[in-house]
């Protein structure tokens, strides 16, 4: 007489071979969310130069000025000049801008750091021109603000260091 099979064995078995195919699964539907289409990515347009180079306008508004005050923090940056309060305020007198109308943000921190960056401004009328220049990477930014305090007469808040 035959000796009938071990049928203990075949659940192990089987549930070995479902615990298999259950891992699987999930692996290959994880394939078909990574195909089909891609997204596409926006082309970014590189801003067209200024047509002729900005020139500064003598009885100018703070917003008829703001390309020549930025055109000249950025010529600044390019170049290798320190990144320091009175040579950014020097070159922005010697563009044209009067120093008694300017304000500009100290070399060094309270705990004798070299600043991270250096804050110019020129006060034209109610308004103002606001530049910044980041001495890590020589980035610049430029913009208008209205004039602040209780005369209006200030760009900067705090303490500034002497225009020279």
């Amino acid at each position: 007489m035959k000796t009938p099979p071990d049928t203990r064995a075949l659940p192990g078995r089987g549930t070995r071979a479902l615990l298999a195919i259950g891992m699987v699964i999930p692996l290959l539907a994880g394939c078909s969310l990574l195909e089909g289409p891609s997204p596409e990515v926006p082309k970014r347009e590189t801003p067209a130069p200024p047509e002729q180079t900005p020139e500064y306008v003598p009885d100018g508004s703070a917003e008829q000025n703001l390309p020549f005050f930025r055109s000249v923090l950025t010529d600044y940056a390019a170049g290798t000049g320190a990144v320091q309060g009175k040579p950014i305020a020097r070159a922005v007198i010697d563009a044209g801008f009067a120093p008694d109308a300017m304000q500009v943000s100290f070399d060094r921190t309270k705990t004798d750091l070299p600043a991270d960056n250096i804050f110019v401004s020129v006060r034209i009328g109610p308004e103002c021109l606001i530049g910044q220049v980041v001495a890590e990477d020589r980035s610049v930014v430029a913009e208008t603000a209205p004039a602040v305090g209780p005369e209006k007469n200030l760009c900067l808040i705090g303490e500034t260091a002497p225009v020279e």
